[in-house]
C-alpha cells in the first residue's frame, strides 16, 4: 500500500488555508469602494483560491505517492490559479453530493475569474478600459460568492478513508492521470453513471475500475490473438485492419473542407480531415492485415515521411506535427514598476517565414500531391538518403525559435538535398565548378521569370557565405524559403517527367496524362 496522509497531518494546513481566505475577503469588503472594485475583485479570488488550494491540499494527501515528489507536484499546482479557483467553485473536498457533469461549465467559470483579474489588476495600455469592467456588482458577486464557500468549508468534517477507499482511490488518482484512460473518466457516459450513484462516490469509482480492469482484460487477449495471427494470403491481406492518425500543422496554407473533397472521393486508404483550426490537417491511413502489430510502428512511420515529404513539396509550404512557439518573445509579461503599465518588446523580425495567404489548393492534391507522392514512395536508397535529409530539415524547421536559430543550417541543408537529388538523377556530375551551369540547365524553363531567377542567385549567394564564413548580409528564414522551395520544384519536374515517361511506355493509362502539370 502506498502511503497517504492522516487527516490529523494535514488539519492544520486546511485551516491555514481558510484563515487566509477569511482575511483576504475582509480586504476585499474593506477596499468596496469607487476606483477600488477592480482591487476588492482580485482579493476576491484570491481569498477564493485559498479555499481551493486546501481542496488540492486533501486532494493531494490522499493521492498515492509517485515517482514524482510531493513538492515538485504541489509547486505544480500552487502556481496553477485557474486549478485553485476550480477545485474552490466544484469540489474543494472529497464530498458526498457533487455532480461531475458540471466539471466543463465550472472550468470556463474558473478561467473567466482568472482571466477578468488579470485584464483589470494592471492597466493594459491595449485594453485601457479593463478595469472600469469590474462594476460594483461583478464584484460584489464574487465577495458574496466567496463567502458563501468559505461557511461552507468551515462546516466539513474531513475524515480517514478505509483500507479499500484507500485502494480505490490510489487506483482514480492514478488512472485520472493517465491520457488514454482520462477522456473516458470524465466522459459523458461515465459522469451519468456517477450522477446515478451520487449517493455512493466510491461506488462509482469501484463501478469505474471494475470496467477498466475488464477492458485491461480484453485488451490482452485481443493482444494476445494478434501475436499469434499469421500474415494473411491472398485477398484477404487487403482487408482493411489498422486506422493510424495524423494530426499537421502548417504555418504555410489554410485548410477548408472544400479543398478536401475531391481527394477523399478519389483517393481511398488516405483520407483527410479538416478541423476547426484553419492551419490544422488529420490524416488517416487506413492499413491493410498484412501489417502484423510488430510492424505497424515502423511500417507506419515510413508511411508519416513519405506522405510529409509529398505534401510539402506538392504545394511548396511547411507542414510538420507542430510549429515553433517562441518566434518573437521569449517572456510571458514585462511592466513598467514606475507606471504599472505594461510594456512589449519583440525581436524583429519574428522568427517565421512570410508564406503570404495560401489556401491549400485543390489542384495541389489532386494533380500534385498524387505525383509526387508515387514519385517519392518508388524512391531507390539513394533517392531515400535526400528526402530523409528534407524531412530532418522539415523537422529543424519546426523547432526553428529564438533560443536556438538554425537559418544557417537549414540553407545548407535544403541545398545539399537539392545537391544530392542532382547527382542521383545525373543532372550534375558532382563537381562544384559546375553546379551553377547545371542548376541553370535543370531551370531553363523558367528563364522568362525574373523573380524565380533572382530565387536562384539569392540561393546560390547565401549558400556561398554560409559555406565560406564570408557574410555581406544575414542568412534569414527567406533564405531557407528559397532552399526548400527549389528543392521542392525540381522533384516536381522530376516527378512529372517520370509520369510522362510512364505513360509512354503503357506503364500507365494515357488518359491520366491531363492530370499531369507540363511545368511549373
Amino acid at each position: 500500500m502506498l502511503y497517504m496522509a492522516t487527516i490529523e497531518e494535514i488539519e492544520p494546513m486546511l485551516t491555514a488555508c481558510l484563515l487566509n481566505a477569511e482575511r483576504l475577503l475582509n480586504s476585499a469588503k474593506a477596499v468596496m469602494r469607487p476606483g477600488q472594485y477592480h482591487v476588492a475583485y482580485h482579493l476576491a479570488a484570491l481569498a477564493m483560491e485559498e479555499i481551493g488550494k486546501a481542496g488540492l491540499i486533501f486532494t493531494e494527501a490522499v493521492a498515492p505517492e509517485t515517482g514524482e515528489d510531493r513538492e515538485s507536484l504541489r509547486s505544480k499546482w500552487m502556481e496553477d490559479h485557474e486549478r485553485k479557483l476550480f477545485w474552490a467553485l466544484w469540489l474543494p473536498s472529497f464530498g458526498e453530493d457533487t455532480d461531475w457533469r458540471t466539471i466543463p461549465a465550472h472550468m470556463e467559470f474558473a478561467k473567466d475569474i482568472h482571466e477578468c483579474r488579470k485584464r483589470s489588476l494592471y492597466f493594459d495600455p491595449e485594453r485601457p478600459d479593463a478595469q472600469a469592467e469590474i462594476t460594483e456588482g461583478r464584484a460584489a458577486r464574487l465577495i458574496g460568492l466567496t463567502e458563501a464557500r468559505l461557511e461552507l468549508e468551515k462546516l466539513k468534517k474531513y475524515r480517514d478513508l478505509d483500507e479499500q477507499e484507500k485502494s480505490d482511490m490510489q487506483w482514480f488518482f492514478l488512472a485520472s492521470q493517465n491520457p488514454e484512460m482520462k477522456p473516458y473518466i470524465f466522459s459523458k457516459q461515465s459522469l451519468e453513471k456517477q450522477n446515478e450513484m451520487r449517493e455512493n462516490r466510491t461506488g462509482w469509482i469501484r463501478w469505474l475500475r471494475g470496467l477498466f480492469e475488464e477492458s485491461t482484460k480484453k485488451a490482452m487477449e485481443v493482444a494476445q490473438m494478434e501475436m499469434q495471427r499469421q500474415r494473411p494470403e491472398g485477398e484477404e491481406k487487403y482487408d482493411d485492419k489498422w486506422k493510424m492518425r495524423l494530426r499537421l500543422k502548417s504555418w504555410s496554407h489554410s485548410i477548408r473542407p472544400n479543398q478536401l473533397t475531391g481527394w477523399n472521393k478519389g483517393i481511398d486508404k488516405i483520407k483527410l480531415i479538416h478541423t476547426t483550426d484553419r492551419n490544422e490537417l488529420i490524416v488517416e491511413f487506413i492499413i491493410g492485415k498484412n501489417i502484423l502489430a510488430g510492424d505497424l510502428w515502423g511500417m507506419g512511420m515510413q508511411s508519416s515521411v513519405i506522405f510529409l515529404c509529398a505534401l510539402n513539396i506538392a504545394t511548396g509550404g511547411f507542414f510538420w506535427w507542430y510549429v515553433p512557439t517562441y518566434t518573437s518573445r521569449f517572456y510571458e509579461s514585462i511592466t513598467d514598476l514606475e507606471t504599472d503599465h505594461g510594456v512589449i518588446i519583440e525581436r524583429v523580425p519574428e522568427l517565421k517565414i512570410s508564406w503570404g495567404h495560401m489556401a491549400l489548393k485543390e489542384d495541389d492534391l489532386l494533380r500534385q500531391m498524387p505525383m509526387v507522392f508515387g514519385f517519392v514512395a518508388k524512391a531507390s536508397d539513394p533517392e531515400q538518403a535526400f528526402y530523409h535529409r528534407y524531412f530532418g530539415m522539415l523537422a529543424m524547421m519546426a523547432k526553428n525559435d529564438i533560443f536556438f536559430q538554425f537559418e544557417g543550417n537549414l540553407v545548407v541543408g535544403f541545398t545539399e538535398c537539392l545537391e544530392m537529388a542532382l547527382a542521383h538523377h545525373k543532372d550534375w556530375d558532382g563537381n562544384p565548378a559546375t553546379l551553377d551551369d547545371a542548376v541553370a540547365t535543370v531551370f531553363k524553363r523558367f528563364t522568362d521569370s525574373p523573380e524565380f531567377m533572382g530565387m536562384l542567385k539569392e540561393l546560390s549567394s547565401a549558400a556561398t557565405q554560409i559555406r565560406t564564413q564570408k557574410f555581406t548580409r544575414p542568412i534569414t528564414l527567406e533564405d531557407v524559403a528559397r532552399a526548400k522551395v527549389v528543392f521542392d520544384i525540381y522533384i516536381r519536374l522530376k516527378a512529372a517527367a517520370y509520369m510522362q515517361e510512364q505513360i509512354a511506355s503503357g506503364a500507365l493509362k494515357a488518359e491520366v496524362a491531363d492530370d499531369i502539370p507540363a511545368g511549373e
